[in-house]
């Protein structure tokens, strides 16, 4: 089994006591992406391992946006296109409605791409079927420490931990 990635799980009470398994497996070396840290309440003071957060949020707003703005001009445009009717050499949809539209498509694709993004990247369209290792603790307030480790984890780095598992 030399070689293999197995998962380590570590239950902590407090968040004391995970940001100093947190602080461990730093100093083991263990890569950032190797570590996962689950709780039910937000973890402002855990950051990852030598990392800053990242997240695609700001890009796919920006995006969601674009297409959306896109969208409603386009459908505002084509539809006044569509319907060619005799208005004196004006437009059939002015300008400012016009805005009004497209302000609106930037909007709702903003924010559908915001709650996409979250969605995915909070991982929380995973439909599995049955619950993961200490769910019951992390549901109870506990924090869950995971650690992907190909060799021998670091002596000691869940010795406050309240129950563990391999």
């Amino acid at each position: 089994m030399a070689g293999e990635a197995t998962w380590l799980h570590a239950v902590f009470s407090s968040s004391a006591d995970a940001r100093d398994a947190v602080r461990k497996l730093a100093e083991a070396k263990i890569a950032a992406k190797d570590v996962e840290i689950r709780s039910s309440v937000p973890l402002g003071e855990l950051p990852p391992l030598g990392s800053e957060l990242r997240t695609r949020v700001p890009l796919t707003a920006l995006c969601g946006g674009l297409v959306g703005g896109t969208a409603a001009f386009m459908l505002v445009s084509l539809s006044s296109m569509a319907y060619p009717l005799p208005t004196g050499g004006m437009a059939i949809v002015p300008m400012p409605p016009a805005a009004i539209v497209t302000f609106e498509g930037v909007a709702m694709g903003a924010v559908l791409s915001v709650v996409a993004t979250v969605l995915i990247e909070g991982g929380l369209l995973r439909l599995r079927g049955r619950p993961g290792p200490f769910d019951r603790q992390l549901a109870d307030g506990g924090i869950v420490v995971s650690v992907r480790s190909r060799a021998v984890p670091p002596a000691g780095w869940a010795s406050n931990a309240v129950a563990t598992e391999l």
